[in-house]
């Protein structure tokens, strides 16, 4: 037991993995959902591009959107038709400047079955979050495995 200012006795000190709190709960846990997350994306960007029709998709606004971190982004609405039938997609991406502009022409792939579910044809739209959150989650899934086997060596 520590009195005043005594210091603490260096040579019997238990390591115990619950000083890391957390981090042996939430790293795991949010390593799989990140996982998850990606397989969803992925696999749903997969279904775009192996199954979808492509269609030309013209830019008619810009919307916005604020935010106090990044200020004011602007991403495309694209309107397109499909067997007669105009739609709308607005791009999930958004960035400042923006990146198309009114009149700008891109290639949107369309879901055939579901012809108002849309994405455009570009690695930005289609890969790049799986292609962050699969290396991201899986050096999660190593942290939460070594972790435990590193704190029990000390």
């Amino acid at each position: 037991m520590q009195v005043g200012n005594e210091p603490f006795q260096q040579g019997n000190v238990n390591k115990s993995p619950r000083k890391l709190g957390c981090a042996f709960i939430l790293l795991p846990i949010s390593a799989v959902i990140l996982l998850g997350l990606g397989i969803w994306y992925g696999y749903t960007s997969y279904g775009f591009y192996s199954n979808g029709i492509e269609v030309e998709g013209t830019v008619v606004r810009l919307a916005t959107s604020h935010s106090a971190d990044s200020g004011t982004t602007y991403s495309p609405v694209f309107s397109y038709t499909i067997d007669g039938q105009q739609y709308e997609y607005e791009s999930v991406n958004s960035s400042d400047p923006p990146t198309n502009q009114v009149g700008d022409v891109e290639t949107l792939l369309v879901d055939p079955t579901k012809p108002d579910k849309a994405r455009q044809n570009s690695f930005m739209e289609l890969w790049f979050l799986p292609c962050i959150m699969f290396p991201i989650s899986f050096v999660m899934i190593i942290l939460s495995i070594g972790i435990p086997f590193f704190v029990r060596r000390m």
